[in-house]
């Protein structure tokens, strides 16, 4: 009897503040950190009992291959996706809050392919370059690649005190 696996691959692209940043090195990693605080007690020593839920963090990684594609995408700031808090190499306003250079990035599965409902997209409403992330470009005479490490920040659907402390907060949404 034969074993099959229900395996699945294909394709997405992306946008980020609704431009097209080019073809990908090796598709998309999305990445979540999820955060606790150890609950350890006298009785069983330094031993984790269980721990209480300190929130996540939310990344996307990519390497984009198609540089004038990439760069082209600016951002609310101004500045492209790898320089976003501002018009590039600007310092920008210290002090602002890094969601105001944030744009919303979107990876949609290509047609026709396996991937194409699984999911169709994954929309990151406020993403942004991820800071201490050193993006590194060879300037030569190779393919010039650029790669990207995103952080979502988490969305909901309002501003008051309620929503603040709302467990339906969310990172992505997809379809």
């Amino acid at each position: 009897m034969a074993v099959t696996a229900n395996a699945i691959s294909g394709p997405y692209h992306s946008t980020w503040n609704g431009t097209y940043l080019g073809a990908t090195e090796d598709g998309y990693e999305v990445e979540h950190t999820f955060y606790s605080e150890p609950i350890r007690g006298d009785n069983l020593g330094d031993a984790i009992q269980d721990e209480i839920h300190r929130g996540c963090d939310v990344y996307v990684n990519f390497t984009c291959i198609e540089w004038s594609k990439a760069v082209g995408a600016a951002g609310p700031a101004g500045g492209p996706i790898s320089w976003p808090q501002a018009a590039s190499r600007a310092a920008g306003v210290i002090g602002d809050v890094l969601s105001d250079g944030a744009g919303a990035l979107v990876l949609t599965a290509t047609a026709n392919t396996p991937s194409a409902a699984s999911p169709a997209t994954m929309s990151f409403t406020k993403a942004t370059l991820a800071r201490n992330f050193p993006v590194r470009v060879v300037y030569a005479s190779r393919l010039r690649r650029l790669p990207l490490r995103m952080i979502a920040y988490p969305q909901s659907a309002g501003s008051a005190a309620a929503q603040s402390y709302n467990a339906a907060i969310n990172w992505y949404t997809t379809t």
